[in-house]
């Protein structure tokens, strides 16, 4: 029987997961991600699903942030009705992304205006319920069975507390998606996991294009930026999203201090939803490495740490606005929305600040457009001047860098799995293509937007594709 695999998302660009593998009438979609980017792009989360939801049997998702998961209950509210499985810590985070995701579609308008068409909530509180209750939690390394001719198995990826790589078969063929893979070495979660066997890869390539710095050398460029800052009375501001990187961070300022580099530095996490997820990473300790879990279990007492304050309500958040000298840990990650516009309107200004960006930006994102170097830039309708510093430190991304991604497909036997580029700008795949196929001689495929492949269980022979 033939297996088609459909590429629906994250084609050519960064967000936007979604691949539908279907074999005869089973149809199994892997992520159903939003869109963030330009607002052309944007306008795809409101375009019709490329199947019929009520056909798809399962949703198998990698991971819980936006890009990954966005569109799943909206999915449900047209008609899924199947499970949606994943890991255990990405459900219990699910409810926190959604929810905050729900919420801010559902906020009044400026002037009390009614919404327009593209302004209208994409799904509610009641669908996010809804997808909620057909979430299951699985263990890494658990053979989980789909269909008679289907089974999945979760493996650590390395990238966020409860990320995966999907490993399935489907009958004799064995597709492996590798989600979004960490960057080895990284602080607190654990190095993605080796999978030596497949006939056909779906690998994400963000950073196919470059190497990270050290950790050391990271640990180093931050500690050196910070503390210049706030020697100079300025202010920290680090756009980070509450689920995965708010903690990190955390872990990271406390790695300088300890170094000598930040003596008790006062750091605002203005993210309610930071909080939540905290709540739940406690719950599962079993997934930090050895000294993130020791952290956790201790936190920090010393002289010189961190004074960490974590402001829920809006009057907290506003009164940050009379702080100097101070680090900012506030969403979104690309500036989009979220607790850092304010911080920026209140900062950006002032040639003493800076904002430091440790995750990859979007093109067409307001984060994107600030790396980019521009004098002025429009926030919540205003034109501001930028004044403060503005830094990228891609050693703190916790996504795999050039060699990362080489090294981890190196692991794969021969023949070497048929391979697909997803999750990145094209210019940056085809660096990535170029390298796997002067080391491996893998001629890595990077499909466009609704592409299909006719897939076979040889790994030695060609694909047929469809446009």
């Amino acid at each position: 029987m033939v297996t088609r695999l459909h590429f629906l998302g994250a084609t050519r660009t960064v967000t936007g997961s979604c691949f539908l593998v279907q074999h005869g009438h089973t149809h199994v979609l892997v992520d159903c991600g939003l869109v963030q980017a330009s607002q052309e792009m944007l306008s795809k989360n409101r375009e019709p699903f490329a199947f019929d939801p009520t056909e798809v049997k399962a949703v198998v998702l990698t991971n819980a942030h936006l890009d990954h998961t966005g569109l799943v209950p909206r999915l449900v509210e047209e008609g899924f009705r199947g499970p949606i499985m994943t890991t255990k810590i990405t459900k219990d985070l699910l409810r926190i992304v959604w929810d905050d995701f729900a919420r801010l579609q559902q906020r009044p308008l400026s002037g009390g205006r009614r919404p327009t068409v593209d302004e209208a909530p994409l799904y509610t509180d009641r669908e996010v319920e809804r997808a909620l209750a057909r979430c299951e939690g699985w263990s890494y390394d658990t053979e989980i069975t789909l269909s008679p001719s289907i089974r999945i198995r979760f493996a650590d990826a390395g990238h966020m507390l409860g990320s995966a790589i999907v490993e399935m078969w489907v009958e004799d063929l064995k597709i492996v998606f590798s989600g979004d893979l960490g960057h080895r070495g990284k602080p607190i979660g654990r190095d993605p996991s080796t999978i030596k066997e497949a006939d056909t890869l779906v690998l994400e390539a963000t950073y196919g294009d470059r190497n990270h710095k050290t950790i050391p050398a990271t640990l180093a460029e931050l500690g050196q930026v910070m503390s210049r800052t706030l020697a100079a009375a300025g202010s920290v501001l680090m756009p980070v999203s509450a689920v995965g990187r708010s903690q990190e961070v955390l872990y990271l300022i406390d790695q300088i201090t300890r170094e000598g580099m930040l003596d008790q530095p006062r750091v605002f996490v203005d993210n309610p939803n930071a909080i939540h997820a905290a709540d739940v990473y406690a719950r599962h300790l079993e997934a930090f490495d050895e000294d993130a879990g020791r952290l956790l279990r201790h936190p920090p007492s010393y002289p010189q740490a961190p004074v960490v304050t974590f402001t829920e309500s809006v009057e907290a958040s506003r009164g940050i606005a009379r702080e100097s000298g101070v680090i900012i840990l506030a969403g979104s990650a690309m500036c989009e929305g979220g607790r850092i516009q304010n911080h920026l309107l209140r900062y950006l200004g002032d040639p003493r600040s800076c904002v430091i960006f440790t995750g990859y930006q979007v093109e067409g994102t307001l984060g994107r457009r600030l790396i980019e170097g521009p004098r002025y830039v429009r926030i919540q309708g205003l034109w501001l001047p930028v004044k403060a510093q503005i830094h990228t430190i891609n050693g703190l991304s916790a996504l795999a860098d050039q060699s990362g991604l080489l090294d981890w497909v190196g692991a794969f036997r021969e023949p070497k799995p048929e391979t697909y580029l997803v999750h990145g700008e094209f210019k940056k795949m085809s660096v990535l293509a170029a390298a796997l196929q002067q080391r491996y001689r893998i001629e890595a495929t990077i499909p466009e937007w609704r592409e299909m492949a006719l897939l076979s269980a040889n790994a030695g022979r060609r694909s047929k594709r469809f446009r």
